[in-house]
């Protein structure tokens, strides 16, 4: 066991050789320094998205079809360079506070808003401006934001109904899929009696259960989450189960030593040993779960955002799809986001964490 005398004396010893060669030192102070707002950069931001607004209020659409949303999308350009003009003045000479962690969002964000203004702006050159692309299959991007909003009452409930569903499904297949993996691990008989099922069950495509599931409930509101719930509850058994084995027995032994219940050792050793294969197996779900989802809303379900992209397609409306497709991959990706977030927060003990 090292003692604090030699941990002292290790310190001391890197920090002198450090100090020996400065450019080591340099290396790990640039490598470990928090990125902040790089403010050239922000203002080619700016100023590409102040260009992108001009060009779409000024410069005149093209006469070759009608051209709609180009007021509501300037608004929208103006307003990202008003919200970023903010942004950038207070991440000026910062140091500390919210000053500074609008710094660094700045610092880590910066290049997506210039991509984004960058796509936005040729979009609306090649498509309202200059005709190169045309509608119904290339809308101009205004044209999307005028779609959505002319449709905000259908588009609403059906985003409404897709996070229920989805919300519901993952509810009901993570926590049988932590209890069947809990059990599992814990339980001999039980991984006797389940490990089968699950190899020979869980993965079984999502396509293949529809006939049946759609037979087997009363109504297609709960066969998709049925189907969105056994998609969860496959990798959450699996992972779970993994992280319940993995534990060393040591652990138990010890705890068992010092006269622990089977009610702790549950509890209190084996799900916080396993909650790194644990949040694993949520990750591995959520993009399987968005898929079943769109899959039983496009198939069989009569509401939802699956629904409504299907529906826009057999009426060739494709702008008010793109618009659909446009706030599912923003609800997809924030899901996903937020359960990283809780994921880094939660293993911050973790040695080694990849951080996403």
């Amino acid at each position: 066991m090292v003692t604090a005398a030699e941990e002292k004396a290790r310190v001391r010893d890197r920090d002198v050789a450090l100090a020996a060669d400065p450019k080591v030192e340099a290396a790990l102070a640039r490598r470990h320094r928090a990125r902040k707002a790089s403010h050239p950069l922000v203002g080619i931001m700016v100023t590409l998205w102040t260009l992108t607004t001009a060009v779409i209020l000024w410069i005149p659409d093209t006469t070759a079809f009608i051209v709609h949303g180009q007021k509501p999308l300037a608004a929208a350009t103006g307003l990202v360079v008003v919200v970023m003009v903010g942004l950038w003045a207070l991440s000026i000479r910062a140091t500390d506070g919210f000053r500074l962690r609008v710094s660094r969002w700045l610092g880590l964000w910066t290049w997506w808003w210039v991509a984004l203004g960058a796509v936005t702006l040729l979009l609306d050159v090649l498509t309202a401006k200059t005709a190169v692309l045309r509608p119904p299959y290339v809308p101009p991007p205004g044209q999307l934001l005028t779609e959505a909003w002319g449709d905000r009452t259908l588009l609403g409930q059906s985003i409404v109904h897709s996070a229920v569903l989805l919300l519901v499904g993952l509810l009901i297949g993570g926590i049988a899929g932590l209890l069947t993996g809990l059990w599992m691990g814990w339980s001999r008989r039980a991984g006797y009696w389940f490990n089968p099922i699950v190899k020979y069950i869980g993965p079984v495509p999502t396509l293949a259960w529809i006939p049946i599931v759609f037979l087997a409930f009363p109504n297609t509101f709960w066969a998709a989450v049925f189907l969105v719930a056994l998609t969860v509850w496959f990798p959450m058994t699996v992972l779970t189960n993994a992280g319940i084995r993995s534990i060393p027995k040591s652990y138990f032994d010890v705890c068992q030593t010092l006269g622990a219940s089977t009610r702790f050792l549950v509890l209190k050793v084996s799900l916080p040993a396993a909650l790194p294969n644990i949040f694993t197996g949520i990750f591995m779900a959520l993009p399987t779960a968005f898929v079943t989802l769109t899959i039983a809303e496009t198939l069989g379900v009569n509401s939802g955002l699956g629904w409504y992209i299907n529906w826009k397609k057999g009426w060739s409306s494709y702008p008010a799809m793109y618009a659909a497709i446009a706030i599912m991959v923003i609800l997809c990706g924030s899901l996903l986001s937020l359960e990283l977030s809780i994921r880094n927060r939660v293993l911050a003990w973790q040695k080694d964490l990849t951080r996403w």
